[in-house]
């Protein structure tokens, strides 16, 4: 005890006199690269189903598959003329680079150029990660650091520094020709970023390349830290796109609201209140019907959804309207939708929007795992089930304030809800590839697993009286287009010097022959024809 208490009073127990101890520096506070849009408003127009010769197409999670893209739309009879293309998000990444940069191309072309045929999109979560990657490196290449003169002059024979680099860019360029000159001499082929991002930041400690590793975000535990692996598609896309695909690719939204219709488009899908609250509290938006005050006209009310500063968070005009006393009721839906945006914290939240795959019971969180959790969709439809008017009286939480919404959306055997005062809406969304085709009610999952091999899908809506819905196109009009998808891969194969992925194999007409049905889509008195239609894709391997 007397070693140790003067050990302890000359400090010898601190970091710089233990032998081997290594101060771990803090972890680097990195700006924001979320880049976020969380909602924009479809008008009637924009959406463009108040005419009857014109469709929208929405198509599930493409991955980059660029061929199975345009055999879809040939397939589907896509004219530009009079078809709005609406994607449900992660455009990209897991199939080919020149695959993902060519869709991103088209979506750019279309959405934000000058090529007719309109067309909107939502982030997807493979999207998510692309635009953090490319924030980050805007961010990180213009960067010029101090390295003190101790550690830009290190000889350590193991550490290997090499020539300082003066800029973020020249690191990058650096590590970036490190690492593909270690994958060529990788016999097997079985190198891994993370593990070589992870031994060359150890041995950098104590050299000036420390300083720039220490700026390279990198996975980390929590589902908001997870999805940085450095040398993966995400990172090569994010560095070969061009100035104009990535501003197109920043103005992407987390939601697309389309009031007119009463539907939204969600990568992952919305939560239809917050779990952590009694399904009666005044906070959820379905309890109870949105506020109306009188305005200043005898036939005229004004509308508010949510407070102001909620408002804030969407990407559109605000929703207080004045407007005629017969079409209160659409007022009332519109603004009910507003507050399901605004009014729960997860659908707020750009992670949930694009990774959510349920609801976990004991936790009453949201998980992006396929095997925890009950469906976000089920729970969904069962909520839009009690949606049984404005009239209903909004329930009471009297009996029991600290009961949670059970994940059927009631509050449980004692108090089960038989209605609530709102009315329903559809969420279209994708993500859910292992669920494939999931169509409910009040949800269509359009996510049917193209870059596993399985098939790619279209939602099509049209209203009636309008040309011919659906026209599925017979081989030789598929055949012809060929040649041009073959043309804008190689497009970008060839000015690309990036790590190639695996190309997209051509599949004969045979092996992807379109399939369509029908479905119910929106109100039943919403007058909407609805199909969806298919395209079976090829087997991109392992």
């Amino acid at each position: 005890m007397f070693l140790f208490g003067l050990a302890s009073k000359f400090d010898l127990f601190s970091p710089g006199h233990m032998p081997g101890f290594v101060h771990k520096r803090p972890v680097y506070d990195f700006p924001d690269f979320n880049k976020v849009i969380q909602v924009y408003t479809l008008s009637e127009g924009e959406l463009g189903l108040n005419d009857p010769n014109r469709r929208a197409l929405f198509v599930g999670d493409i991955h980059g598959m660029n061929k199975s893209f345009h055999h879809l739309l040939s397939a589907a009879s896509y004219d530009s003329a009079r078809d709005t293309i609406i994607l449900s998000g992660d455009i990209m990444s897991k199939s080919t680079l020149s695959g993902s940069l060519a869709i991103l191309d088209f979506v750019t072309q279309h959405k934000c150029g000058a090529v007719p045929g309109p067309l909107y999109a939502v982030r997807g979560n493979h999207d998510q990660t692309i635009v953090q990657w490319r924030a980050w490196r805007d961010w990180f290449e213009p960067l010029q650091l101090s390295i003190p003169s101790a550690l830009a002059s290190v000889s350590d024979p193991n550490a290997h520094p090499g020539p300082q680099a003066k800029t973020g860019r020249e690191f990058l360029e650096l590590i970036e020709h490190e690492w593909q000159r270690d994958v060529e001499r990788d016999p097997k082929g079985s190198a891994d970023p993370d593990e070589w991002a992870g031994v060359a930041r150890k041995r950098a400690m104590g050299t000036w390349r420390e300083e720039w590793w220490r700026r390279v975000p990198q996975p980390g535990k929590g589902h908001q830290n997870k999805d940085w692996p450095i040398f993966d598609d995400h990172y090569w896309l994010a560095r070969e796109m061009t100035s104009e695909q990535k501003a197109c690719l920043y103005s992407l939204p987390f939601v697309l609201h389309v009031p007119s219709e009463h539907f939204f488009v969600a990568h992952a899908g919305l939560l239809p209140y917050d779990p952590k609250r009694p399904l009666t509290d005044k906070r959820q938006p379905l309890a109870h019907p949105p506020r109306l005050t009188e305005g200043s006209g005898k036939d005229y009310y004004v509308g508010t959804a949510s407070p102001p500063e909620a408002q804030t968070a969407l990407a559109s005009s605000p929703v207080t309207v004045t407007t005629p006393k017969n079409e209160t009721f659409e007022l009332l839906r519109v603004m009910q939708q507003r507050a399901l945006l605004t009014d729960i914290p997860g659908n707020r939240d750009p992670w949930v929007l694009v990774n959510m795959r349920g609801i976990r019971k004991k936790k009453r969180k949201v998980t992006r795992d396929n095997n925890k959790g009950t469906p976000w969709s089920e729970v969904w439809n069962e909520q839009m089930e009690l949606c049984k008017g404005f009239d209903i009286a909004p329930p009471t939480d009297s009996d029991d304030r600290h009961k949670r919404p059970s994940l059927s959306g009631r509050l449980g055997d004692e108090t089960d809800l038989e209605a609530l005062p709102c009315e329903p809406a559809t969420v279209v969304y994708g993500h859910a590839a292992t669920r494939s085709l999931d169509i409910k009610r009040w949800s269509m999952g359009i996510d049917t697993g193209c870059v596993y091999g399985r098939r790619l899908t279209s939602l099509v809506l049209q209203k009636p009286n309008g040309t011919a819905l659906l026209q599925i196109r017979e081989p030789d009009d598929v055949d012809e287009e060929n040649e041009d998808m073959d043309d804008l891969n190689s497009r970008w194969s060839d000015t690309s010097d990036a790590p190639s992925l695996r190309e997209e194999p051509d599949m004969p007409y045979s092996r992807r022959k379109p399939r369509a049905k029908k479905v119910q889509f929106g109100d039943d008195d919403a007058g909407i024809d609805a199909h969806v239609i298919s395209v079976r894709c090829p087997d991109m391997g392992d």
